[in-house]
């Protein structure tokens, strides 16, 4: 019903007022889509190039010259107050300003962190795109945003959101879900061990930066993106890592049931992801798999929907599996969903209301040496790997996300895991303090 409310809010003349840190190519893409809607509107862009957010601006349909670029709050509030567009290098002036709703759309754990507090502290919607954020200190950020009267949540679109909804929809018709998960075209080539290095000439010809192309093609997007999905639903990594087979459409309801039935699963309940099928010339087969979408695999043992389920011709698995799925995820599109939703009527789309679930952890992807400064994602380092909470904080495993900016104590052989006594961690950071501050508050 948010389109409903967001004629009303237009016929008001109060549009929702949106404020966006980050204007790459999805932070763009949602722009572009807000500025054909009725009901909302970007009223400011933060981005360390400015001339990114104009271009974003101009894309929207605003002349370059009409708008206001500044790093000065005063300037920035008289601008967004009298209608004009805003841009500005200083995020932090974003949560500042007479905005409804906060969409992070940076990737930055630390600048996610940042930007996710200063907006609950100013009591705005906040809406992470950032999920490498939200795998942190996703509870306690959700916790801050319940008493301070605002929501804080996890975006539609992008792949969390999109299993999160199917979920609602087919978990709350009754129906068991065994399985969750996405298929990643970069997973047609998955390689644990890419480096920036290795990947340079393919980042090239995509025109996409080659630190961004690492974390979808060693599956770190991957693992943060099913944690995502499991601290919402409750479903859990069936081992660390996942199982991850190359299946398609008619493989997966095959694969993800329990291994008495055939199959791959200890238990029913998991999230997971299967990597695409490929064409003899080495291409990703689009027609059989689901690249690039998400699926559920549900279960049911009532002969008549059974019957009706095969009567619509939905794939089967036998014993009661069946797949249920989208080709595809409308990223940049439906980011606007959330914000409408978290605007209109309080309501979060993806959040981790009960503490973590799951954890990202992280492990070497070579020979690793004392002294070494972690760079984070997207580097030669590490990859992820997800885990149970509880498995992570008896082992004493350090979440992804904290490791940017720590030394390591000692040697690393390839493929280890890493424990907090192996770094001394950045305690210096926003993201450190919460996820302090959580692992007190939730068990």
């Amino acid at each position: 019903m948010f389109r409903q409310g967001l004629i009303k809010r237009e016929s008001s003349g109060k549009p929702i007022r949106v404020g966006f840190v980050g204007s790459g190519r999805m932070g763009t893409g949602a722009i572009c889509q807000i500025a054909h809607m009725r009901g909302m509107t970007v009223s400011v862009i933060a981005d360390i190039q400015a001339e990114r957010a104009i271009r974003a601006f101009s894309l929207s349909g605003y002349r370059p010259d009409d708008v206001v670029v500044t790093n000065k709050l005063s300037t920035a509030a008289d601008a967004v107050r009298q209608g004009h567009p805003v841009v500005t290098e200083d995020a932090n002036l974003v949560p500042q300003l007479d905005v409804e709703v906060v969409v992070d759309a940076t990737g930055s754990p630390e600048l996610g962190a940042r930007i996710a507090f200063q907006s609950i502290q100013h009591r705005r919607h906040i809406v992470m795109l950032n999920v490498e954020s939200d795998v942190v200190i996703g509870p306690i950020l959700h916790r801050m945003a319940q008493n301070a009267g605002v929501v804080y949540t996890v975006s539609s679109g992008d792949e969390p959101g999109l299993i999160a909804e199917l979920y609602d929809r087919y978990a709350g018709l009754g129906l068991e879900v065994v399985a969750v998960g996405k298929t990643p075209t970069s997973l047609g080539s998955f390689d644990r061990y890419a480096t920036p290095d290795s990947l340079e000439e393919e980042a090239r010809a995509l025109g996409v930066n080659p630190h961004f192309l690492v974390t979808f093609r060693d599956a770190t997007k991957t693992m943060i993106e099913m944690a995502c999905v499991s601290n919402y639903t409750g479903l859990v990594p069936d081992i660390r890592g996942m199982h991850g087979p190359i299946a398609g459409v008619e493989e997966i309801p095959r694969l993800f049931k329990l291994e008495s039935e055939g199959g791959l699963l200890h238990r029913r309940g998991v999230v997971d992801y299967a990597r695409p099928l490929m064409t003899p010339d080495g291409r990703v087969d689009f027609m059989r798999s689901v690249t690039p979408g998400v699926f559920l695999v549900v279960r049911t043992e009532h002969p008549q929907i059974q019957a009706d389920l095969q009567y619509f011709d939905v794939v089967s698995g036998g014993d009661g599996y069946y797949l249920l799925y989208t080709p595809y995820h409308l990223v940049t599109t439906e980011i606007p969903i959330s914000i409408a939703h978290a605007a209109l009527y309080q309501h979060p789309t993806v959040v981790a209301k009960d503490g973590l679930v799951t954890e990202v952890i992280a492990a070497a992807k070579r020979d690793l040496h004392a002294g070494e400064v972690v760079t984070g994602q997207g580097e030669s380092q590490f990859y992820a790997l997800n885990d149970l909470y509880a498995v992570a904080k008896q082992e004493r495993l350090v979440p992804f996300g904290l490791l940017p900016g720590a030394r390591l104590r000692c040697s690393v052989k390839r493929d280890q895991v890493i424990t907090y006594d192996m770094v001394d961690l950045r305690t210096d950071t926003v993201l450190y303090q919460l996820r302090q501050l959580q692992d007190s508050l939730f068990t």
